[in-house]
């Protein structure tokens, strides 16, 4: 009687030698394969996964469950890991369930070998990644509408909330080179309207997402704009704060005609607290100083009290009155520029270059001013020989 010579084929290993006793209570799902992909042993998590029962899936091949757009990437895999011409690696793809649902997986393969080093059996390890799929694609999708919806310019910040690149945010709108490396609240003449800066910085500091941040703005003309910035943070692959970025729009039409927001004395003492120059609010009628902020204070050595007290008329010599009040003549909401003769509480005469326009503070008509101090500049046009004597 001839000897049965056919190869002996070894019995399908056990799942606790593969992945010890815990295998029914992985909270992710585990599978053992034929060489031919059948499902040979499964665990209740891909069960649940999968919406199939362990029997069930006993009587399928693993491509029977793979979506049919992934199936070719994953035959290929699978026998490359196989033959030994690639190592077994992490991958992700498709699986449908049983109701014809599609999830995401996260799929760490296997090869089990025998002594020789003939492949026998495949194992994975199976974890549902939809919801962090789910959630990548919002994400994606709140920075596509949120660049869509962006009608001026994109920021971005590092991990300190210092700009870091404002493409689309140029000259005039804005001096890019005071803007690069600082953080929002260091930049000159940029004032919060709805929120502290300290508000504000606790808000990024709890990496939280923020929406039409308006901001007073005053470019270097001297002109008043509003800007509203809405963000989120960016996170690297392992769930750290890369910085934050988002998107800022010019409103400053539409903020002029909210007349509660024009007439806010508020708003003009926030403007007072971060503007470098000075500046100060006048009764378009009686002159009267409405309000002056502390560089004004500075330059003209009157306290608020005194200045309170004082009409626009008083800091001019007696000469330049008239023109003064026929320049307050002129009620267009044009901004208009030109030098002035001004005189400070000790007597000095200084020439100012005052940018200004007219708006109503608090119900009355009223202009701001924004004063520049050009004295030496003015001298030295009118003495050119002075200055090259003491250069």
């Amino acid at each position: 009687m001839a000897s049965d010579r056919r190869p002996k084929v070894e019995p399908p290993p056990r799942p606790e030698s593969l992945f010890g006793p815990l295998f029914d209570q992985f909270p992710v799902g585990l599978a053992i394969f034929s060489m031919e992909g059948r499902f040979l042993h499964a665990n209740a998590a891909l069960s649940r996964m999968l919406g199939y029962t362990v029997e069930e899936l006993l009587q399928r091949n693993h491509l029977e469950v793979v979506h049919a757009d992934d199936r070719e990437a994953a035959a290929l895999l699978r026998a490359q890991a196989i033959s030994g011409k690639a190592k077994p690696r992490l991958n992700e793809r498709r699986y449908v369930r049983k109701d014809g649902g599609t999830i995401w997986a996260q799929v760490a393969g296997g090869v089990v070998r025998d002594s020789a080093g003939t492949p026998v059996y495949t194992s994975a390890v199976i974890s549902d990644i939809t919801t962090l799929k789910r959630a990548a694609r919002m994400s994606e999708q709140r920075f596509r509408r949120m660049v869509e919806m962006s009608s001026d310019w994109y920021w971005m910040q590092d991990q300190e909330f210092r700009f870091v690149d404002v493409p689309g945010l140029e000259a005039p709108d804005v001096d890019t080179d005071v803007v690069i490396g600082k953080a929002r609240w260091e930049v000159n003449g940029l004032a919060p309207m709805q929120e502290s800066w300290d508000q504000h910085r606790a808000r990024l500091r709890r990496l939280e997402s923020f929406s039409d941040f308006v901001l007073l703005r005053y470019k270097t003309s001297g002109e008043l704009r509003y800007l509203s910035v809405s963000g989120e943070p960016l996170f690297d692959e392992h769930g750290r704060l890369r910085g934050y970025h988002g998107i800022g729009k010019d409103i400053t039409e539409r903020a002029r005609d909210q007349k509660a927001l024009e007439e806010s004395e508020e708003r003009y003492r926030l403007l007072f607290e971060v503007h470098p120059q000075p500046m100060w609010v006048v009764d378009a009628n009686s002159l009267a100083f409405l309000a002056v902020n502390g560089a004004a204070l500075g330059l003209y050595g009157y306290s608020r009290e005194e200045f309170r007290t004082m009409t626009a008329d008083q800091i001019r010599p007696p000469e330049d009155v008239a023109g003064l009040r026929r320049a307050f003549e002129d009620h267009s909401r044009d901004y208009r520029q030109r030098i002035w003769r001004h005189r400070k509480k000790n007597g000095e005469l200084i020439q100012v270059k005052v940018v200004s326009f007219n708006l109503e503070f608090s119900g009355r008509p009223a202009r701001l001013a924004v004063i520049y101090d050009v004295t030496a500049q003015v001298k030295a046009a009118e003495n050119p020989e002075d200055t090259s004597r003491s250069a």
